[in-house]
């Protein structure tokens, strides 16, 4: 691992994060059970819970772990019976309600198609198939990418709810309520990047991999470019988890083991093989520093052999982006950094400037764009009547 100075329980996690990876098959040391308690804290932080208990249960079949006493036989390793009983119940609610989502995502594509629309689920339900066990890859809503343009699906989800008026509206997104207690989000376009320039390319790169009638999700070609989106949008934005980076990981793997769903017809440098087509918008998008950085994170902190990686790894900016991680935890919940209030339009807007100015080495276009996009699309929203009594 890196030479970074860790606690004996962010060992521990990070062991684990290599014995679930396969990079590793058993645990360096003994550890106590207030550090197995203080690794699960930081799974439940970054939201990881459910894969590291994968790795628990690895290291149980490969008989280098015995969770029956707290004694070490023969160089074996245990695990607390008490705190393994409490990381399992915690993955069962996990996978309870991966189960929820999982059939939320399926009654929404079949509603939309059911009304003429084209649609692709996004994000957690769809990168969640390139685990070994989907079940535990942890979602909190429901993604699905609708083609159609912006006023036929604004039109249409004003009809569906019952004030006509609509909710969460974003530049690519609004709030779309059709299933009790599943938050669902309507996607005009999978996301956005605050430099025009950039978001115009974004948008071609899109236009290459419209949803259909026929798949529910998009294709390997499409998630090799837009997860890492995702993860970068985390990090550009409140805070980027080991979760996002972890989708790419199995994202990458995947890539490279089988095509899947990755038979795409571009039209688009033709001459380019697949991997070669990811790093050209990789680039054109402004996200190559980030990947460098990211293809360090995914080496060291994952085990993610040499061929899989689509950059060679930039350590400076890996570094810093798992500095990030464990200061952030997953969507930010965990930073106690004073960015600033989140209470009013104003207060947010400053509070982002100034992460922007914290950031503005690393995601360059992202930050310097970021101010002058939020001012539009607050305008934008209140000349449409988009603003809500909480904007």
């Amino acid at each position: 691992m890196s030479n970074v100075l860790m606690s004996e329980s962010q060992m521990l996690f990070f062991e684990l994060l290599l014995v679930c990876t396969g990079a590793k098959n058993s645990l360096s040391r003994l550890y106590t059970e207030e550090q197995w308690n203080e690794a699960l804290v930081m799974a439940q932080e970054q939201s990881v819970e459910g894969v590291l208990l994968s790795a628990i249960e690895r290291l149980k079949a490969n008989e280098n772990l015995n969770v029956n006493d707290n004694r070490n036989h023969n160089g074996s390793f245990e695990i607390p019976k008490m705190v393994l009983l409490q990381w399992i119940g915690s993955v069962q609610i996990l996978e309870a309600n991966s189960k929820k989502i999982a059939e939320a995502s399926e009654t929404v594509i079949k509603y939309f198609r059911e009304n003429g629309y084209a649609c692709n689920i996004l994000k957690g339900s769809a990168v969640a198939r390139y685990y070994p066990q989907p079940e535990r890859r942890q979602s909190g809503d429901v993604d699905v990418w609708v083609d159609g343009g912006r006023k036929k699906i604004y039109d249409f989800a004003r009809k569906f709810d019952k004030d006509g008026k609509l909710y969460g509206v974003n530049y690519h997104h609004i709030h779309f309520h059709l299933i009790e207690d599943v938050h669902i989000e309507v996607h005009v376009w999978p996301s956005y990047l605050s430099s025009p320039l950039r978001n115009y390319r974004l948008h071609k790169f899109c236009n290459l991999h419209r949803p259909s009638m026929e798949t529910d999700k998009p294709s390997l070609a499409f998630d090799r470019v837009f997860i890492l989106l995702h993860a970068y949008q985390h990090f550009c934005g409140h805070g980027i988890g080991l979760r996002q980076i972890m989708d790419y990981y199995y994202v990458l793997k995947r890539s490279f083991e089988d095509n899947l769903n990755d038979n795409h017809n571009l039209n688009h440098n033709d001459n380019l093989n697949k991997f070669e087509e990811s790093v050209y918008w990789i680039k054109k998008l402004g996200m190559e520093r980030f990947a460098r950085g990211m293809m360090w994170v995914l080496k060291v902190y994952f085990g993610l052999e040499e061929q899989y990686l689509l950059l060679e790894p930039d350590e400076k900016e890996g570094r810093f982006l798992m500095q990030e991680v464990m200061l952030t935890g997953n969507m930010g919940h965990s930073d106690t950094r004073n960015w600033g209030s989140m209470k009013s339009p104003l207060s947010r807007f400053f509070f982002n400037l100034k992460r922007d100015l914290y950031l503005v080495r690393h995601c360059p276009h992202e930050a310097l764009w970021q101010p002058f996009f939020s001012i539009w699309l607050y305008a934008w929203r209140w000349s449409k009547g988009l603003l809500n009594d909480s904007d």
